[in-house]
């Protein structure tokens, strides 16, 4: 017996053929839009912006040595120097995770002060320290690269970043210690003279000044009327700073004598020629009767009351 079997062959459809294709045209044509979206966002990068590569992208692979061209400056140095200190800048940016920027040469771009970036290379390669002359811009340097362990030695080798660090040190305690460093240049100036100089006096206002009538100690006979104001030298007080120093924290105190050693200092590092002494006032108060009778040196003279308040004497040289 002969049995007879029917298959039915399902012919595709023109139209499912037609979608198909169209559907094919269109996700093909979306993925050219975003890898054309995506080439003009890295081409709008700015040159030292670190851009992050997808995760569908392999790392850069970065040749042993490297050409970079920082601001200018034409520097090769090893990819293992670049990457030996792995909390810095240098390290991250040459970690094969960031698109870097390149010159028209293929140099990789780095928008940074191009003259004091070798220092930075001889400090990683070598530990050499830079000169007093240019250790504050390379300080600066190392902050942007985190060269953490260069900051750390120039914070304790260098003078004048020394100096720098105690400056930020008052800014950060007294919060008008930049207004108070701008009154001392804003009266010096004021009182800039023919001589092409000026002084500033500073006190404090926890002065307690001498008022009211007191006797004489060596004749009794008369009362001394006292209502005195400080003199320094013939140079009376500019400017009186005690509200000035209340610091951020209630249990430091402030020293006024350290305090205008570091407004000096500071002055100076501005380019100021500027000296400061300290002065105490010299009044004393002398009684008429003594002074009529002949005893004008021995006599008379209140000690007791003599004023001790003390000075700072801040003189500006103008060139």
């Amino acid at each position: 017996m002969n049995d007879t079997f029917m298959v039915r062959t399902k012919i595709p459809d023109s139209n499912d053929l037609s979608t198909d294709k169209i559907q094919l045209q269109l996700q093909s044509k979306l993925d050219n839009e975003q890898n054309t979206i995506n080439q003009t966002q890295r081409q709008k990068t700015p040159p030292f912006e670190l851009v992050v590569l997808s995760k569908t992208e392999h790392d850069i692979m970065f040749p042993n040595v490297i050409d970079l061209n920082v601001g200018g400056f034409y520097y090769t140095t090893s990819l293992s120097t670049l990457r030996k200190y792995e909390d810095s800048m240098l390290a991250v940016m040459f970690s094969g995770r960031y698109n870097l920027v390149r010159d028209k040469t293929g140099r990789i771009f780095i928008d940074r002060d191009g003259r004091f970036f070798g220092h930075i290379l001889n400090y990683i390669r070598c530990n050499q320290m830079p000169t007093e002359s240019i250790a504050l811009d390379v300080l600066h340097e190392a902050e942007f690269f985190c060269i953490s362990s260069l900051i750390v030695k120039l914070e304790n080798s260098s003078p004048c970043v020394i100096s720098l660090r105690r400056r930020e040190s008052f800014r950060r305690l007294i919060p008008d210690y930049e207004n108070m460093k701008m009154d001392i240049i804003h009266k010096s100036i004021e009182k800039r003279s023919s001589f092409h100089e000026s002084r500033v006096v500073i006190t404090q206002l926890d002065h307690t000044k001498l008022k009211g009538t007191i006797p004489c100690y060596n004749c009794s006979r008369e009362f001394v009327t006292v209502n005195h104001a400080c003199a320094f030298d013939g140079l009376t007080a500019d400017l009186q700073i005690q509200r000035q120093l209340k610091p951020i924290q209630s249990d430091i105190t402030i020293d006024i004598d350290k305090l205008i050693a570091f407004v000096v200092d500071e002055l100076v590092h501005d380019g100021f020629k500027v000296t400061a002494e300290r002065v105490t006032c010299r009044f004393s108060v002398r009684c008429q009767s003594c002074t009529l009778s002949g005893l004008y040196t021995a006599g008379g003279i209140l000690a007791p009351r003599e004023c001790q308040n003390i000075a700072h004497v801040i003189k500006f040289i103008w060139s």
